[in-house]
């Protein structure tokens, strides 16, 4: 790393809208350097990004790259500038394999991909920065890791001199975590500088050289690494809050002694699911779930956690075995009628799974609940002012950053939508609660408070059934743990037997 600067950003504003994203952000990234962008959900980071990138146009601002004043009106823009962009959410077509998606759009032949002519030059830029992938696999049969590493090396084979990584461990264990710092470290010694879009502050301690901090549009200052410490960085990152977090940078939230219910709220006997081409099912899972506890289901992504959230709020697709509901035998109810029993679901994606993009914050308030007699006149005719109600009082108990019930969800950061689809779990009293993943790409402000439901849920007695791959997180919580791999029960822990290795190597197929 030098004092040259590779790119700045000057003065840039952009507004959507009433929400005004970015208010006269400067920021520079200096040549050779791995740079940091932090900030709480909705603090602008993507957009900045998105901006520099040719996504988005800025209202006002100007761009340099290695001091010329450039103007970028889109991607194909900003890669003949050398600069490349992974996103948070894969941009591979699942359908084509690893060379196929790579040299996309770079022929000049419009009718004949050059697969033979370039597969040793692709072969050579990953074995040269030490990413391994299949060539000749469809990305849809691919984790979230190999995905990336796909994406990464497209940035590089297509010249990027600037990698502009958007939330890149959002979907990463910690293994393949430390993978990608090393091949960022790969990255920097062969000359590219990168810029690392994170929320979670313990990554911007381990990889980045400086970190620069946003908060509701502005920048807050940027830290060289002798500054960044976990107090430095929550201070500019949440001026009025008071966030007490964990080593790991994870919220401390303490867990009370509950009151455990006499009888399970969920029980599951030697339930089986059949694998399919997306899953791997699940093979004979039986365990209780108590009111007054929470149960964290540990599994890497793809080993039959979602066959499992999905199979109790959809019991109609159970092969085998029996599912229980405050002793109430449910298989074969819909969804609605699941709900109906005092059941409901957050689901891991919340955007492709748990919103209407294009609906508002009332609409989106709704789903789940529309087939109820007090949103209903006449079991026909919405209640909307009873809906508007509903949602103007869930903006409020949720600390929901909206300007009002009527905007349109997906103009919200993710985890302002991740607190709409958990307040609309409680809109009714709840018996049991399962939420998959519910933490996942979120600050830790947001965080804090999805822990904090979370133990309220469980003080009231109701029962909560935690799916999620981010180990640190469910040991903080859980009052036990089960381990799912490859559709199958390893094993379920008390909380005084957590061992973080012990678990972390069932869950990728070690023994106990």
């Amino acid at each position: 790393m030098n004092n040259e600067i590779f790119v700045e950003l000057k003065n840039i504003r952009k507004v959507f809208g009433s929400v005004v994203a970015l208010d006269d952000v400067n920021f520079s990234v200096l040549k050779g350097e791995i740079h940091g962008l932090l900030g709480e959900n909705g603090a602008g980071k993507s957009t900045l990004m998105n901006i520099l990138y040719g996504l988005y146009s800025p209202d006002k601002g100007e761009i340099y790259i290695e001091g010329n004043k450039v103007k970028i009106n889109s991607p194909y823009d900003s890669i003949k500038l050398g600069i490349g962009m992974v996103h948070q959410v894969s941009t591979l077509v699942p359908q084509f394999n690893a060379i196929e998606n790579i040299i996309l759009g770079t022929s000049e032949d419009k009718y004949r991909l050059k697969i033979e002519e370039e597969r040793e030059k692709i072969k050579n830029i990953s074995k040269d920065l030490g990413l391994e992938f299949p060539l000749d696999v469809k990305v849809k049969d691919l984790s979230a890791g190999l995905k990336q590493k796909i994406e990464i090396v497209r940035a590089i084979y297509r010249g990027a001199k600037l990698l502009i990584l958007d939330e890149p461990t959002t979907s990463l264990v910690e293994s393949e975590f430390k993978d990608l710092l090393r091949t960022l470290r790969s990255l920097v010694k062969k000359g590219v500088t990168i810029i690392f879009i994170t929320h979670k502050m313990r990554e911007v301690l381990e990889a980045c050289d400086r970190v620069t901090i946003l908060r509701r549009g502005k920048v807050q200052g940027t830290l060289d690494k002798e500054d960044m410490t976990t107090d430095n960085i929550v201070k500019m990152m949440f001026i009025e809050k008071d966030i007490k977090v964990t080593e790991s940078a994870l919220p401390k939230v303490e867990l009370p002694e509950s009151k455990k219910s006499p009888k399970p709220i969920l029980e599951l006997k030697d339930v089986s699911v059949e694998s399919s081409e997306r899953s791997v099912g699940l093979k004979n899972i039986s365990f209780e779930l108590y009111g007054g506890e929470i149960l964290g289901v540990a599994a890497v992504s793809g080993n039959g956690e979602k066959d499992l959230a999905e199979i109790i709020i959809y019991p109609k697709n159970l092969n085998r075995g029996e599912i229980y509901v405050d002793g109430e035998k449910i298989n074969g109810l819909s969804t609605l009628q699941v709900f109906s029993k005092g059941v409901f679901y957050t689901p891991e994606d919340r955007i492709k799974e748990g919103i209407l993009p294009d609906g508002n914050l009332k609409e989106n308030i709704l789903l789940g609940h529309h087939s109820e007699d007090r949103f209903l006149n006449n079991k026909t005719f919405i209640k909307w002012d009873e809906v508007r109600i509903t949602t103007v009082d869930i903006i409020k108990k949720f600390n929901v950053y909206a300007p009002s019930e009527e905007i349109i969800i997906r103009r919200l950061s993710g985890g302002n939508i991740q607190k709409v689809i958990m307040g609309r779990a409680f809109v009714n009293p709840i018996k049991l609660l399962v939420t998959h993943n519910p933490t996942s790409g979120l600050d830790v402000s947001t965080v804090e408070f999805i822990f904090e439901k979370l133990v309220e849920t469980r003080g009231s007695g109701s029962a909560v059934l935690w799916i999620g791959e981010d180990l640190d997180e469910l040991m903080i919580l859980s009052d036990r743990i089960a381990v799912l791999y490859k559709g199958e029960l390893q094993g379920i822990f008390n909380r005084d037997e957590f061992d973080k290795y012990k678990i972390g190597l069932l869950m990728i197929g070690g023994q106990r």
